[in-house]
Protein backbone atom coordinates (compact mmCIF):
# COMPACT_ATOMS: atom_id res chain seq x y z
CA UNK A 1 0.00 0.00 0.00
CA UNK A 2 1.26 3.50 -0.88
CA UNK A 3 2.28 6.18 1.60
CA UNK A 4 -0.65 8.26 0.31
CA UNK A 5 -3.16 5.65 1.48
CA UNK A 6 -1.37 5.20 4.77
CA UNK A 7 -1.54 8.90 5.62
CA UNK A 8 -5.21 9.20 4.70
CA UNK A 9 -6.04 6.25 6.93
CA UNK A 10 -4.22 7.88 9.81
CA UNK A 11 -5.90 11.24 9.26
CA UNK A 12 -9.40 9.95 9.38
CA UNK A 13 -8.64 7.66 12.26
CA UNK A 14 -8.37 10.84 14.31
CA UNK A 15 -11.36 12.63 12.77
CA UNK A 16 -14.67 13.92 14.18
CA UNK A 17 -13.27 15.78 17.18
CA UNK A 18 -14.16 19.39 18.00
CA UNK A 19 -11.01 19.60 20.08
CA UNK A 20 -8.33 16.99 20.59
CA UNK A 21 -8.90 16.63 24.32
CA UNK A 22 -12.66 17.20 24.30
CA UNK A 23 -14.35 15.93 21.10
CA UNK A 24 -17.80 15.96 22.67
CA UNK A 25 -19.76 17.19 25.67
CA UNK A 26 -20.29 13.53 26.59
CA UNK A 27 -17.83 12.59 29.38
CA UNK A 28 -17.56 8.96 28.25
CA UNK A 29 -16.70 9.99 24.71
CA UNK A 30 -14.09 12.42 26.01
CA UNK A 31 -12.43 9.64 28.03
CA UNK A 32 -12.55 7.28 25.07
CA UNK A 33 -11.00 9.90 22.78
CA UNK A 34 -8.18 10.54 25.25
CA UNK A 35 -7.44 6.79 25.30
CA UNK A 36 -7.64 6.55 21.50
CA UNK A 37 -5.11 9.36 21.00
CA UNK A 38 -2.64 7.27 23.00
CA UNK A 39 -3.52 4.16 20.90
CA UNK A 40 -5.20 2.40 23.83
CA UNK A 41 -7.89 1.09 21.50
CA UNK A 42 -9.43 -1.51 23.81
CA UNK A 43 -9.91 1.04 26.56
CA UNK A 44 -11.26 3.57 24.04
CA UNK A 45 -13.69 1.03 22.62
CA UNK A 46 -15.09 0.29 26.12
CA UNK A 47 -15.78 3.97 26.77
CA UNK A 48 -17.38 4.48 23.34
CA UNK A 49 -19.59 1.41 23.75
CA UNK A 50 -20.65 2.51 27.25
CA UNK A 51 -21.61 5.89 25.77
CA UNK A 52 -23.64 4.10 23.08
CA UNK A 53 -25.51 1.91 25.61
CA UNK A 54 -26.24 4.93 27.81
CA UNK A 55 -27.54 6.91 24.83
CA UNK A 56 -29.88 4.03 23.94
CA UNK A 57 -31.22 3.88 27.51
CA UNK A 58 -31.67 7.66 27.60
CA UNK A 59 -33.19 7.65 24.09
CA UNK A 60 -30.70 10.35 23.17
CA UNK A 61 -30.36 10.07 19.39
CA UNK A 62 -27.65 12.74 19.16
CA UNK A 63 -25.32 10.92 21.59
CA UNK A 64 -26.22 7.60 19.96
CA UNK A 65 -25.15 8.83 16.53
CA UNK A 66 -21.93 10.29 17.93
CA UNK A 67 -21.10 7.11 19.87
CA UNK A 68 -21.54 4.99 16.74
CA UNK A 69 -19.27 7.36 14.84
CA UNK A 70 -16.53 7.02 17.47
CA UNK A 71 -16.96 3.23 17.49
CA UNK A 72 -16.38 3.29 13.72
CA UNK A 73 -13.26 5.46 14.16
CA UNK A 74 -11.97 3.15 16.85
CA UNK A 75 -12.52 -0.13 14.96
CA UNK A 76 -11.95 0.55 11.27
CA UNK A 77 -8.15 0.38 11.58
CA UNK A 78 -8.30 -3.27 12.62
CA UNK A 79 -11.63 -4.20 11.02
CA UNK A 80 -12.73 -2.22 7.98
CA UNK A 81 -16.12 -3.92 7.73
CA UNK A 82 -17.02 -3.26 11.33
CA UNK A 83 -15.93 0.34 11.05
CA UNK A 84 -18.05 0.78 7.91
CA UNK A 85 -21.05 -0.76 9.70
CA UNK A 86 -20.80 1.68 12.61
CA UNK A 87 -20.28 4.63 10.26
CA UNK A 88 -23.34 3.70 8.17
CA UNK A 89 -25.56 3.40 11.28
CA UNK A 90 -24.35 6.78 12.56
CA UNK A 91 -24.99 8.35 9.14
CA UNK A 92 -28.60 7.16 9.12
CA UNK A 93 -29.28 8.72 12.53
CA UNK A 94 -27.61 12.04 11.64
CA UNK A 95 -29.66 12.19 8.43
CA UNK A 96 -32.89 11.87 10.45
CA UNK A 97 -31.73 14.49 12.96
CA UNK A 98 -31.18 17.16 10.28
CA UNK A 99 -34.80 18.31 10.69
CA UNK A 100 -34.33 18.89 14.44
CA UNK A 101 -30.82 20.36 14.60
CA UNK A 102 -29.69 21.04 11.02
CA UNK A 103 -26.24 22.56 11.59
CA UNK A 104 -24.98 20.09 14.21
CA UNK A 105 -26.40 17.14 12.29
CA UNK A 106 -24.76 18.29 9.05
CA UNK A 107 -21.38 18.40 10.81
CA UNK A 108 -21.92 14.89 12.24
CA UNK A 109 -23.08 13.60 8.86
CA UNK A 110 -20.01 15.05 7.15
CA UNK A 111 -17.77 13.20 9.64
CA UNK A 112 -19.55 9.94 8.82
CA UNK A 113 -19.15 10.51 5.09
CA UNK A 114 -15.43 11.21 5.48
CA UNK A 115 -14.97 8.10 7.61
CA UNK A 116 -16.73 6.00 4.97
CA UNK A 117 -14.61 7.66 2.30
CA UNK A 118 -11.47 6.80 4.27
CA UNK A 119 -12.53 3.17 4.50
CA UNK A 120 -13.14 3.15 0.74
CA UNK A 121 -9.66 4.62 0.28
CA UNK A 122 -8.17 1.87 2.46
CA UNK A 123 -9.88 -0.62 0.13
CA UNK A 124 -8.45 1.13 -2.92
CA UNK A 125 -11.85 2.51 -4.05
CA UNK A 126 -10.76 6.05 -4.84
CA UNK A 127 -13.58 6.69 -7.29
CA UNK A 128 -16.17 5.95 -4.57
CA UNK A 129 -14.29 7.96 -1.93
CA UNK A 130 -13.83 11.19 -3.91
CA UNK A 131 -17.56 12.18 -4.21
CA UNK A 132 -17.96 11.71 -0.46
CA UNK A 133 -15.05 14.05 0.30
CA UNK A 134 -16.40 16.63 -2.16
CA UNK A 135 -19.76 16.53 -0.41
CA UNK A 136 -17.99 17.00 2.94
CA UNK A 137 -16.24 20.10 1.56
CA UNK A 138 -19.57 21.51 0.29
CA UNK A 139 -21.18 20.97 3.70
CA UNK A 140 -18.40 22.31 5.94
CA UNK A 141 -17.06 25.27 3.97
CA UNK A 142 -20.03 27.38 5.11
CA UNK A 143 -20.14 26.04 8.69
CA UNK A 144 -18.04 26.74 11.78
CA UNK A 145 -16.39 23.38 12.43
CA UNK A 146 -13.06 22.99 14.22
CA UNK A 147 -12.97 19.20 14.20
CA UNK A 148 -10.54 19.01 11.29
CA UNK A 149 -12.98 17.06 9.11
CA UNK A 150 -12.78 19.70 6.39
CA UNK A 151 -9.00 19.37 6.37
CA UNK A 152 -9.34 15.60 6.02
CA UNK A 153 -11.64 16.07 3.03
CA UNK A 154 -9.08 18.40 1.46
CA UNK A 155 -6.45 15.72 2.07
CA UNK A 156 -8.55 13.09 0.28
CA UNK A 157 -8.96 15.37 -2.72
CA UNK A 158 -5.23 16.06 -2.66
CA UNK A 159 -4.58 12.31 -2.71
CA UNK A 160 -6.78 11.94 -5.79
CA UNK A 161 -4.85 14.54 -7.77
CA UNK A 162 -1.57 13.16 -6.45
CA UNK A 163 -2.49 9.68 -7.68
CA UNK A 164 -3.22 11.18 -11.11
CA UNK A 165 0.14 13.03 -10.96
CA UNK A 166 -1.54 16.47 -11.08
CA UNK A 167 0.95 18.07 -8.72
CA UNK A 168 -0.37 21.65 -8.69
CA UNK A 169 -3.91 20.63 -7.68
CA UNK A 170 -2.61 18.11 -5.15
CA UNK A 171 -0.38 20.75 -3.55
CA UNK A 172 -3.30 23.21 -3.48
CA UNK A 173 -5.55 20.83 -1.51
CA UNK A 174 -2.77 19.67 0.82
CA UNK A 175 -2.05 23.30 1.73
CA UNK A 176 -5.74 23.91 2.38
CA UNK A 177 -5.76 20.90 4.68
CA UNK A 178 -2.69 22.09 6.60
CA UNK A 179 -4.18 25.58 6.93
CA UNK A 180 -7.40 24.14 8.35
CA UNK A 181 -5.53 22.01 10.89
CA UNK A 182 -3.27 24.87 11.98
CA UNK A 183 -6.19 27.29 12.29
CA UNK A 184 -8.09 24.93 14.58
CA UNK A 185 -4.83 23.82 16.32
CA UNK A 186 -5.70 20.14 15.91
CA UNK A 187 -2.46 18.53 17.03
CA UNK A 188 -3.92 15.10 16.26
CA UNK A 189 -3.97 15.95 12.53
CA UNK A 190 -0.95 18.22 12.21
CA UNK A 191 1.75 15.48 12.17
CA UNK A 192 0.34 13.81 9.05
CA UNK A 193 -0.27 17.20 7.39
CA UNK A 194 3.35 18.14 7.98
CA UNK A 195 4.44 14.75 6.63
CA UNK A 196 2.43 15.33 3.48
CA UNK A 197 3.95 18.81 2.97
CA UNK A 198 7.42 17.35 3.61
CA UNK A 199 6.88 14.75 0.90
CA UNK A 200 5.81 17.47 -1.55
CA UNK A 201 8.95 19.49 -0.78
CA UNK A 202 11.06 16.35 -1.18
CA UNK A 203 9.62 15.78 -4.66
CA UNK A 204 10.73 19.27 -5.66
CA UNK A 205 14.23 18.62 -4.25
CA UNK A 206 13.72 21.15 -1.47
CA UNK A 207 15.35 18.88 1.07
CA UNK A 208 15.87 21.32 3.93
CA UNK A 209 12.21 22.38 3.97
CA UNK A 210 11.18 18.75 3.69
CA UNK A 211 13.29 17.73 6.70
CA UNK A 212 11.86 20.64 8.69
CA UNK A 213 8.31 19.44 8.11
CA UNK A 214 9.19 15.86 9.10
CA UNK A 215 10.81 17.01 12.36
CA UNK A 216 7.75 19.12 13.20
CA UNK A 217 5.57 16.06 12.72
CA UNK A 218 7.82 13.96 14.97
CA UNK A 219 7.89 16.58 17.74
CA UNK A 220 4.09 16.96 17.86
CA UNK A 221 3.46 13.20 17.75
CA UNK A 222 5.85 12.60 20.68
CA UNK A 223 4.39 15.45 22.78
CA UNK A 224 0.80 14.22 22.17
CA UNK A 225 1.80 10.56 22.83
CA UNK A 226 0.26 9.58 19.51
CA UNK A 227 1.96 6.31 18.53
CA UNK A 228 0.46 6.14 15.05
CA UNK A 229 1.63 9.67 14.25
CA UNK A 230 4.99 8.79 15.85
CA UNK A 231 5.39 5.78 13.57
CA UNK A 232 4.39 7.77 10.48
CA UNK A 233 6.91 10.52 11.32
CA UNK A 234 9.73 7.98 11.77
CA UNK A 235 8.88 6.35 8.44
CA UNK A 236 8.97 9.73 6.72
CA UNK A 237 12.36 10.60 8.26
CA UNK A 238 13.70 7.15 7.29
CA UNK A 239 12.62 7.72 3.69
CA UNK A 240 14.30 11.14 3.70
CA UNK A 241 17.66 9.65 4.77
CA UNK A 242 17.15 6.74 2.37
CA UNK A 243 16.74 9.24 -0.47
CA UNK A 244 19.88 11.04 0.75
CA UNK A 245 21.66 7.61 0.58
CA UNK A 246 22.33 7.69 4.33
CA UNK A 247 21.31 4.06 4.83
CA UNK A 248 22.49 3.90 8.43
CA UNK A 249 20.20 6.71 9.59
CA UNK A 250 17.37 5.39 7.42
CA UNK A 251 17.67 1.92 9.00
CA UNK A 252 17.61 3.47 12.46
CA UNK A 253 14.35 5.33 11.80
CA UNK A 254 12.69 2.36 10.02
CA UNK A 255 13.55 -0.04 12.87
CA UNK A 256 12.30 2.45 15.48
CA UNK A 257 9.06 2.90 13.51
CA UNK A 258 8.65 -0.88 13.24
CA UNK A 259 9.08 -1.31 17.00
CA UNK A 260 6.21 1.10 17.58
CA UNK A 261 4.04 -0.32 14.75
CA UNK A 262 4.19 -3.87 16.18
CA UNK A 263 2.19 -2.74 19.23
CA UNK A 264 -0.49 -1.03 17.12
CA UNK A 265 -3.76 -2.80 16.35
CA UNK A 266 -3.87 -1.19 12.90
CA UNK A 267 -1.43 -3.44 11.03
CA UNK A 268 -1.07 -1.05 8.12
CA UNK A 269 1.73 0.70 10.00
CA UNK A 270 3.65 -2.56 10.53
CA UNK A 271 3.14 -3.45 6.87
CA UNK A 272 4.56 -0.12 5.80
CA UNK A 273 7.63 -0.34 8.03
CA UNK A 274 8.33 -3.88 6.78
CA UNK A 275 8.07 -2.70 3.15
CA UNK A 276 10.58 0.09 3.82
CA UNK A 277 12.98 -2.27 5.62
CA UNK A 278 12.77 -4.78 2.77
CA UNK A 279 13.58 -2.04 0.25
CA UNK A 280 16.56 -0.90 2.35
CA UNK A 281 17.95 -4.45 2.85
CA UNK A 282 17.59 -5.12 -0.86
CA UNK A 283 19.73 -2.07 -1.55
CA UNK A 284 22.29 -3.41 0.97
CA UNK A 285 21.96 -6.86 -0.70
CA UNK A 286 21.14 -8.41 2.68
CA UNK A 287 18.86 -11.06 1.13
CA UNK A 288 18.60 -13.11 4.30
CA UNK A 289 16.89 -10.27 6.14
CA UNK A 290 14.81 -9.58 3.03
CA UNK A 291 13.52 -13.18 2.99
CA UNK A 292 12.66 -13.13 6.68
CA UNK A 293 10.82 -9.84 6.47
CA UNK A 294 8.92 -10.89 3.32
CA UNK A 295 7.57 -13.97 5.09
CA UNK A 296 6.51 -11.83 8.04
CA UNK A 297 4.90 -9.30 5.70
CA UNK A 298 2.96 -11.97 3.81
CA UNK A 299 1.61 -13.44 7.01
CA UNK A 300 0.37 -10.05 8.26
CA UNK A 301 -1.32 -9.27 4.95
CA UNK A 302 -3.05 -12.66 4.93
CA UNK A 303 -4.34 -12.03 8.40
CA UNK A 304 -5.52 -8.52 7.54
CA UNK A 305 -7.34 -9.17 4.28
CA UNK A 306 -9.54 -12.26 4.22
CA UNK A 307 -12.22 -13.18 1.71
CA UNK A 308 -14.91 -13.29 4.37
CA UNK A 309 -14.18 -9.69 5.44
CA UNK A 310 -14.28 -8.56 1.82
CA UNK A 311 -17.77 -10.09 1.43
CA UNK A 312 -19.01 -8.40 4.59
CA UNK A 313 -17.53 -5.10 3.41
CA UNK A 314 -19.27 -5.50 0.05
CA UNK A 315 -22.58 -6.16 1.77
CA UNK A 316 -22.25 -3.11 3.97
CA UNK A 317 -21.12 -1.06 0.97
CA UNK A 318 -24.28 -2.01 -0.91
CA UNK A 319 -26.32 -1.18 2.19
CA UNK A 320 -24.68 2.24 2.43
CA UNK A 321 -25.05 2.93 -1.31
CA UNK A 322 -28.75 2.03 -1.19
CA UNK A 323 -29.40 4.19 1.89
CA UNK A 324 -27.43 7.07 0.40
CA UNK A 325 -29.31 6.85 -2.92
CA UNK A 326 -32.65 6.83 -1.09
CA UNK A 327 -31.56 9.81 0.99
CA UNK A 328 -30.45 11.71 -2.08
CA UNK A 329 -33.72 10.95 -3.90
CA UNK A 330 -35.72 12.16 -0.90
CA UNK A 331 -33.50 15.22 -0.62
CA UNK A 332 -33.89 15.95 -4.35
CA UNK A 333 -37.67 15.62 -4.06
CA UNK A 334 -37.71 17.92 -1.06
CA UNK A 335 -35.45 20.40 -2.83
CA UNK A 336 -37.78 20.40 -5.85
CA UNK A 337 -40.76 21.10 -3.58
CA UNK A 338 -38.88 23.87 -1.83
CA UNK A 339 -37.77 25.32 -5.17
CA UNK A 340 -41.35 25.19 -6.48
CA UNK A 341 -42.70 26.87 -3.35
CA UNK A 342 -39.89 29.43 -3.46
CA UNK A 343 -40.65 30.26 -7.10
CA UNK A 344 -44.36 30.56 -6.30
CA UNK A 345 -43.69 32.88 -3.36
CA UNK A 346 -41.20 34.85 -5.44
CA UNK A 347 -43.78 35.30 -8.21
CA UNK A 348 -46.37 36.50 -5.68
CA UNK A 349 -43.87 38.92 -4.16
CA UNK A 350 -42.98 40.27 -7.61
CA UNK A 351 -46.68 40.78 -8.49
CA UNK A 352 -47.38 42.45 -5.14
CA UNK A 353 -44.34 44.68 -5.48
CA UNK A 354 -45.36 45.53 -9.05
CA UNK A 355 -48.87 46.48 -7.91
CA UNK A 356 -47.47 48.56 -5.07
CA UNK A 357 -45.05 50.25 -7.44
CA UNK A 358 -47.73 51.07 -10.03
CA UNK A 359 -50.17 52.27 -7.37
CA UNK A 360 -47.49 54.38 -5.73
CA UNK A 361 -46.41 55.78 -9.10
CA UNK A 362 -49.91 56.97 -10.06
CA UNK A 363 -50.60 58.17 -6.52
CA UNK A 364 -47.44 60.27 -6.50
CA UNK A 365 -48.18 61.45 -10.03
CA UNK A 366 -51.67 62.63 -8.98
CA UNK A 367 -50.28 64.31 -5.88
CA UNK A 368 -47.63 66.02 -7.99
CA UNK A 369 -50.27 67.17 -10.51
CA UNK A 370 -52.54 68.43 -7.73
CA UNK A 371 -49.65 70.26 -6.09
CA UNK A 372 -48.75 71.93 -9.39
CA UNK A 373 -52.36 73.02 -9.91
CA UNK A 374 -52.58 74.29 -6.35
CA UNK A 375 -49.30 76.15 -6.74
CA UNK A 376 -50.51 77.72 -10.00
CA UNK A 377 -53.83 78.72 -8.38
CA UNK A 378 -52.00 80.27 -5.44
CA UNK A 379 -49.74 82.14 -7.84
CA UNK A 380 -52.71 83.45 -9.80
CA UNK A 381 -54.45 84.47 -6.56
CA UNK A 382 -51.37 86.31 -5.30
CA UNK A 383 -51.03 88.03 -8.66
CA UNK A 384 -54.72 89.05 -8.61
CA UNK A 385 -54.41 90.35 -5.05
CA UNK A 386 -51.34 92.35 -6.01
CA UNK A 387 -53.19 93.87 -8.97
CA UNK A 388 -56.21 94.62 -6.76
CA UNK A 389 -53.93 96.23 -4.22
CA UNK A 390 -52.31 98.35 -6.91
CA UNK A 391 -55.73 99.38 -8.24
CA UNK A 392 -56.90 100.34 -4.74
CA UNK A 393 -53.74 102.37 -4.17
CA UNK A 394 -54.24 104.15 -7.49
CA UNK A 395 -57.93 104.76 -6.70
CA UNK A 396 -57.07 106.01 -3.21
CA UNK A 397 -54.40 108.31 -4.63
CA UNK A 398 -56.81 109.61 -7.24
CA UNK A 399 -59.50 110.20 -4.60
CA UNK A 400 -57.01 111.93 -2.36
CA UNK A 401 -55.77 114.12 -5.20
CA UNK A 402 -59.35 114.95 -6.13
CA UNK A 403 -60.29 115.84 -2.59
CA UNK A 404 -57.18 117.91 -2.14
CA UNK A 405 -57.94 119.76 -5.35
CA UNK A 406 -61.54 120.27 -4.24
CA UNK A 407 -60.42 121.53 -0.85
CA UNK A 408 -57.91 123.86 -2.46
CA UNK A 409 -60.58 125.08 -4.87
CA UNK A 410 -63.05 125.77 -2.06
CA UNK A 411 -60.38 127.50 -0.02
CA UNK A 412 -59.32 129.60 -2.99
CA UNK A 413 -62.94 130.36 -3.86
CA UNK A 414 -63.65 131.45 -0.33
CA UNK A 415 -60.51 133.55 -0.29
CA UNK A 416 -61.25 135.24 -3.63
CA UNK A 417 -64.90 135.87 -2.83
CA UNK A 418 -64.15 137.37 0.53
CA UNK A 419 -61.41 139.55 -0.93
CA UNK A 420 -63.82 140.78 -3.63
CA UNK A 421 -66.62 141.42 -1.22
CA UNK A 422 -64.24 143.11 1.18
CA UNK A 423 -63.06 145.40 -1.56
CA UNK A 424 -66.69 146.23 -2.57
CA UNK A 425 -67.55 146.89 1.02
CA UNK A 426 -64.58 149.20 1.46
CA UNK A 427 -65.48 151.14 -1.69
CA UNK A 428 -69.08 151.52 -0.65
CA UNK A 429 -68.11 152.66 2.81
CA UNK A 430 -65.79 155.29 1.37
CA UNK A 431 -68.34 156.70 -1.15
CA UNK A 432 -71.19 156.50 1.31
CA UNK A 433 -74.12 156.29 -1.17
CA UNK A 434 -77.69 156.91 -0.23
CA UNK A 435 -78.51 153.27 -0.11
CA UNK A 436 -75.48 152.58 2.06
CA UNK A 437 -77.11 150.58 4.79
CA UNK A 438 -78.99 148.44 2.36
CA UNK A 439 -75.91 147.69 0.32
CA UNK A 440 -73.89 146.84 3.42
CA UNK A 441 -76.53 144.42 4.55
CA UNK A 442 -76.65 142.82 1.15
CA UNK A 443 -72.91 142.37 1.07
CA UNK A 444 -72.86 141.05 4.63
CA UNK A 445 -75.30 138.32 3.61
CA UNK A 446 -72.78 137.17 1.06
CA UNK A 447 -70.26 136.81 3.86
CA UNK A 448 -72.30 134.03 5.45
CA UNK A 449 -70.17 131.01 4.83
CA UNK A 450 -72.13 128.28 6.50
CA UNK A 451 -72.58 126.26 3.32
CA UNK A 452 -69.01 126.95 2.26
CA UNK A 453 -67.69 125.81 5.60
CA UNK A 454 -69.84 122.66 5.46
CA UNK A 455 -68.24 121.75 2.10
CA UNK A 456 -64.81 122.68 3.45
CA UNK A 457 -65.21 120.46 6.53
CA UNK A 458 -66.46 117.54 4.40
CA UNK A 459 -63.37 117.53 2.17
CA UNK A 460 -61.02 118.39 5.02
CA UNK A 461 -62.25 115.45 7.12
CA UNK A 462 -61.98 113.05 4.18
CA UNK A 463 -58.29 113.94 3.85
CA UNK A 464 -57.46 114.29 7.56
CA UNK A 465 -59.45 111.49 9.18
CA UNK A 466 -60.79 112.21 12.66
CA UNK A 467 -58.75 115.44 12.94
CA UNK A 468 -61.53 117.32 14.73
CA UNK A 469 -62.44 114.30 16.86
CA UNK A 470 -58.86 113.80 18.10
CA UNK A 471 -58.57 117.49 19.06
CA UNK A 472 -61.87 117.42 20.96
CA UNK A 473 -60.87 114.24 22.81
CA UNK A 474 -57.59 115.79 23.95
CA UNK A 475 -58.99 119.31 24.56
CA UNK A 476 -62.76 119.09 25.26
CA UNK A 477 -63.14 122.90 25.85
CA UNK A 478 -62.03 123.83 22.33
CA UNK A 479 -64.71 125.81 20.33
CA UNK A 480 -65.96 125.60 16.74
CA UNK A 481 -64.03 128.78 15.78
CA UNK A 482 -60.90 127.28 17.31
CA UNK A 483 -61.38 124.19 15.14
CA UNK A 484 -61.59 126.41 12.07
CA UNK A 485 -58.30 128.11 13.03
CA UNK A 486 -56.71 124.66 13.54
CA UNK A 487 -57.98 123.45 10.13
CA UNK A 488 -56.56 126.52 8.38
CA UNK A 489 -53.24 126.09 10.23
CA UNK A 490 -53.26 122.40 9.12
CA UNK A 491 -53.50 123.70 5.53
CA UNK A 492 -50.40 125.79 6.28
CA UNK A 493 -52.12 129.12 5.34
CA UNK A 494 -50.67 132.48 6.28
CA UNK A 495 -52.30 134.85 8.83
CA UNK A 496 -53.45 137.17 6.03
CA UNK A 497 -55.06 134.28 4.12
CA UNK A 498 -56.72 133.02 7.28
CA UNK A 499 -58.06 136.56 8.03
CA UNK A 500 -59.53 136.84 4.53
CA UNK A 501 -61.26 133.46 4.73
CA UNK A 502 -62.63 134.10 8.21
CA UNK A 503 -63.59 137.71 7.25
CA UNK A 504 -61.69 139.15 10.18
CA UNK A 505 -58.64 141.31 10.54
CA UNK A 506 -55.13 139.82 10.77
CA UNK A 507 -54.92 141.10 14.34
CA UNK A 508 -58.06 139.19 15.16
CA UNK A 509 -56.45 136.07 13.69
CA UNK A 510 -53.40 136.65 15.88
CA UNK A 511 -55.66 137.08 18.90
CA UNK A 512 -57.52 133.87 18.03
CA UNK A 513 -54.18 131.99 17.66
CA UNK A 514 -53.10 133.35 21.06
CA UNK A 515 -56.28 132.13 22.75
CA UNK A 516 -55.92 128.78 20.99
CA UNK A 517 -52.36 128.34 22.37
CA UNK A 518 -53.73 128.87 25.89
CA UNK A 519 -56.47 126.30 25.40
CA UNK A 520 -53.88 123.89 24.05
CA UNK A 521 -51.71 124.64 27.14
CA UNK A 522 -48.68 125.49 25.05
CA UNK A 523 -45.60 127.33 26.26
CA UNK A 524 -44.28 130.49 24.65
CA UNK A 525 -41.44 128.55 23.00
CA UNK A 526 -43.75 125.92 21.43
CA UNK A 527 -44.58 126.19 17.72
CA UNK A 528 -48.34 126.11 17.14
CA UNK A 529 -48.08 125.22 13.45
CA UNK A 530 -45.76 122.23 14.12
CA UNK A 531 -48.09 120.99 16.85
CA UNK A 532 -51.23 121.20 14.60
CA UNK A 533 -49.41 119.45 11.74
CA UNK A 534 -48.45 116.59 14.08
CA UNK A 535 -52.03 115.88 15.18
Amino acid sequence: MSVRKLLLVFLFFLSSASMVSQPSENILLQKGWAALIKDHEDEAFRYFFQAYEKAKDDKNEQDKAESLLYLGICTFGSNLEKGLQYATQSLEIYTKLEKINPEKSKIGRSKCLQLIGTIYTRQGKFKEAIPLSREVVNILEDLEDKSGTLGLAYTTLGNLYDSRKISDSATYFYKLALSDFEKSNNIAYLPTAYIRMGELELKTQNKEASLGYFKKALAISISSENDQAHASSLIALGKWYFTANNLKEALHYFQEANAIAVSLSDKIFEIKTLEQLIELYEKQQNFREVSTLQKRLLKIKEESYSLEKAKIGKSLEVQFDTAEKNRKLALMSKEREIAKLTNYMLAICIVVLLIIFITGYFYLKNINKRDKQLLKTKGDLVEALEKQKELKEIQFKNDLDHKESQLSAITLQMLQKNELLGEIKTTIEQQQPLSEQQLVKMVNRHFEQKNNWDDFNLYFESINKNFYTRLKQIYPEISANDLKICALIKLNLSIKEMASILNISPDSVKTARYRLRKKLQMNADDNLTSFILSV
